[in-house]
């Protein structure tokens, strides 16, 4: 039987991918609760630049939720993961949000290659 996470969707088969997009997911949401702190109209730019390529890795990632579990896929779900922390400590300081931007892009790369990786699994 195939488990379920809190928004009702299948984990499962491979919780890695699963816990990847709900930390992607919570992402997004951090992203844009931190445009009230921004301190200049290229930060908000910015912020939501980011927020737009987070949510398309989000997006990609629930779609393959089903894939069944690998190793190579665990291990790049990991590195979004170890990545984030990073982003939040930057989001604190938006005074610098070059490195926000900076820091997103890591999670952006680390994000395409396990949806890479999932979506050979499906072909």
């Amino acid at each position: 039987m195939t488990g379920h996470d809190v928004r009702g969707g299948p984990t499962d088969e491979n919780p890695d991918l699963a816990r990847m997009h709900g930390e992607l997911v919570a992402l997004v949401a951090r992203l844009e609760s931190s445009i009230d702190d921004a301190p200049t109209a290229a930060a908000i730019g910015a912020i939501s630049d980011q927020i737009i390529e987070v949510n398309a890795r989000a997006t990609a990632a629930g779609r393959l939720l089903l894939v069944k579990r690998s190793d190579e896929i665990a291990r790049l779900a990991r590195r979004v993961s170890a990545a984030i922390p990073g982003i939040e400590d930057d989001i604190r300081d938006l005074d610098r949000f070059e490195r926000v931007v900076a820091g997103v892009a890591g999670v952006l790369d680390a994000a395409d290659a396990a949806i890479g990786a999932a979506t050979l699994l499906t072909r």
